[in-house]
């Protein structure tokens, strides 16, 4: 089972809102959010752990929410004391993404950047600098460069590695992930849910059947959701 939840966490930008919000999260997912010191992170940070929630409460019901959540040496977070349960988050510009499933998985969110060849160079593959690269406008290789990053990353975050991982050993331009020339087994699928972002779902197959990646992914009205809790509260 796998499923992926977009919303737009613009609202909790709102200091007001923020603060009836934050006592919907776990202690650690308010540490986290206060943690920043300017309020677009701290609505961004606190926006990606209560969509993790509500994805969590409307797919494995068996979890407690807030969820309790530990990291790993490479800052991967997991489920406490649901270790078949696979989680993963992310957030960008006025965007936060939460994907849960019962296989490892790896969710990436981006606003369209802006094409880097420096970055191309050191963390893609020739190919897919080469990819890139030949793109005739700056609107498409800001594109397919959004593009290939959410795969990459989304990559990482399901092998539980981060950052640790080095980019360029790996590549994102089929739908299985190529690693030092090997099958991997994890499969990629990305999305242009807005016009102005892209977001990229990584997850490993279970013994020969492939992730069932959503068709699309459409936003999630998470302000309803928390208005709706504030009158209950």
């Amino acid at each position: 089972m796998l499923n992926v939840f977009l919303a737009s966490i613009e609202f909790l930008t709102d200091e007001s809102i923020f603060s009836k919000s934050l006592k919907f999260a776990s202690k650690e997912r308010q540490q986290k959010s206060l943690a920043y010191s300017h309020q677009t992170g701290r609505a961004r940070s606190l926006g990606a752990g209560l969509l993790l929630d509500e994805v969590l409460h409307r797919t494995f019901k068996e979890v407690p929410v807030p969820a309790e959540i530990t990291f790993n040496k490479n800052g991967a977070p997991s489920l406490k004391d649901f270790p078949s349960i696979y989680i993963s988050i992310s957030h960008s510009g006025n965007y936060a993404a939460a994907a849960v499933s019962s296989t490892p998985v790896g969710v990436d969110i981006e606003t369209i950047r802006k094409c880097r060849t420096g970055i191309c160079k050191k963390c893609f593959t020739e190919k897919e600098e080469l990819l890139v690269l030949s793109e005739t406008t700056q609107e498409a290789q800001d594109m397919t460069f959004s593009k290939l990053w959410t795969r990459k990353e989304s990559y990482i975050k399901a092998i539980g590695k981060g950052l640790a991982q080095s980019l360029s050993q790996f590549s994102v331009l089929e739908d299985e992930i190529i690693h030092d020339g090997s099958r991997t087994g994890f499969f990629c699928k990305s999305y242009l849910p807005q016009k102005d972002c892209i977001l990229s779902v990584c997850s490993l197959k279970k013994d020969e059947n492939l992730p069932e990646f959503p068709e699309k992914i459409s936003l999630f009205n998470l302000e309803t959701v928390l208005s709706k809790r504030f009158l209950e509260f």
